[in-house]
């Protein structure tokens, strides 16, 4: 298969920061044995997804997952911190049903719940909050999201609230948004605690490894993976679970439209700063608009906003359009926070958001012994972990209904070349972005 051209970087700094296990020190390169009988190639929560169901099938059987910069400085780690059971926006453009919609709520809560009883049983700390999330209006003309949701909800039999005025602003802290719609199922983390918390708590046969790009994959009888610094690990079965990467080795082309979004972090508000949050809880919202700001007010009492976006077909940004950032992210926090707004930013970074071109997710079998999935737009946390896990399940042969259902539904569109995919993203994008107005 073909070389790997771009590979994952480290874009700016957030989540991985504020991880107690940002030090955890994972199995060293030289211990790399030369064959695996499963080799998950991506330790994001796709990745992990992958290898926890494979380590609960085949206890004895030697596991290895690779992940080519530091664990939680990947995209996994690179999100708003939300997993969610019901996305906020129900389907895709590909045509789902409401049976689609109802088993993949049915899916994200069952891979919500597998998490959070291996956090409970296996006691690792982690920054996990089952808080639920706002979608968040500050105009009227914005409501319309809210009213489609609110029927879908009703339609599914999911329990939610409407939060407006008074109530609103004691249960947020800013008087900014005038309308919102809270379900209680999701859950808010530091996607990077969490992230590599899980992989500290594996089964023994699992062996897991940072900072190891793969360079190269063969097929044959035996997969060979070729790393970056030349050693050549065999293996039964490969996995890779690399979202837009999975492109670099030729698995798949055209399928991803890789879109960056920003994020910032305060540092911890101090006891003057919280006087405007008596009482508030921690909490999360999403905008009114898809183009618009994602908020956070985070367990350890910082503020984090998420917004804009752009495209970059090399998979990766740089700390010039990171900065670049700052204004619209500034705009946004002293909106909604005006009394803090002597604030700066300690944390800024850019993240990638595995979209395809109607939002299905990739789950893929290349070849006898060479699997690839990867989530399809931007509510990903939960599905991306779960198309993992059932991908595990497809190669150890375990049939079901919930694994039907993704191989049916997980075929994404293929994109245009470039330039036609380059341009047509950055015109979406900027469509989006103006429609969004306030909420951004």
């Amino acid at each position: 298969m073909q070389e790997v051209k771009l590979f994952p970087t480290t874009t700016g700094q957030g989540w991985l920061e504020m991880s107690s296990h940002k030090d955890h020190a994972f199995n060293p390169p030289e211990e790399m044995r030369d064959h695996y009988d499963y080799l998950i190639i991506g330790a994001g929560y796709g990745g992990y997804g992958a290898v926890s169901r494979l380590a609960e099938l085949h206890p004895d059987a030697k596991i290895a997952v690779i992940e080519a910069i530091k664990i939680g400085n990947n995209d996994s780690g690179k999100n708003a911190g939300f997993i969610i059971d019901v996305p906020h926006d129900f389907g895709d453009t590909g045509g789902s049903t409401f049976d689609d919609n109802k088993m993949y709520y049915k899916l994200n809560t069952a891979i919500i719940g597998r998490m959070r009883d291996t956090i409970k049983s296996t006691g690792v700390n982690v920054d996990w909050q089952d808080s639920g999330k706002y979608v968040c209006c500050c105009h009227p003309r914005s409501y319309k999201m809210i009213n489609t949701e609110v029927k879908d909800l009703e339609k599914m039999g999911v329990d939610y609230k409407i939060y407006e005025g008074e109530e609103l602003h004691r249960r947020l802290g800013t008087r900014y948004y005038s309308k919102a719609l809270y379900t209680a199922g999701s859950t808010l983390v530091n996607p990077a605690d969490v992230l590599r918390g899980l992989f500290t708590v594996l089964p023994d046969n699992v062996e897991v490894f940072e900072e190891c790009p793969a360079r190269r994959i063969d097929e044959g009888s035996k997969l060979s993976v070729t790393m970056q610094n030349g050693k050549v690990v065999t293996a039964d079965y490969v996995i890779v679970t690399g979202g837009p990467f999975i492109e670099q080795f030729g698995i798949v082309k055209n399928v991803f439209c890789p879109v960056l979004s920003y994020g910032a972090f305060t540092r911890k508000l101090n006891k003057e700063e919280l006087k405007d949050f008596q009482g508030v809880k921690p909490w999360g919202c999403t905008a009114g608009h898809p183009a618009g700001t994602t908020v956070r007010f985070t367990t350890d009492q910082r503020i984090y906003v998420r917004n804009g976006f752009s495209f970059n077909s090399e998979l990766t940004t740089s700390h010039q359009r990171i900065r670049k950032a700052i204004p619209k992210l500034r705009k946004a926090f002293e909106n909604r926070f005006p009394n803090l707004r002597h604030l700066n930013f300690e944390f800024l970074y850019g993240g990638m958001i595995n979209m395809t071109l109607n939002f299905r997710p990739l789950m893929v079998q290349k070849s006898s012994n060479l699997f690839a999935s990867a989530c399809g737009e931007g509510a990903g946390v939960a599905k991306t972990c779960m198309m993992g896990h059932y991908i595990a399940e497809w190669i150890s042969g375990i049939e079901s209904e919930e694994l039907n259902f993704l191989r049916r539904i997980a075929k994404p569109c293929r994109l245009p070349p470039d330039p036609f995919r380059t341009v047509g993203a950055r015109i979406r994008l900027a469509w989006e972005e103006y429609n969004a107005k306030q909420e951004i």
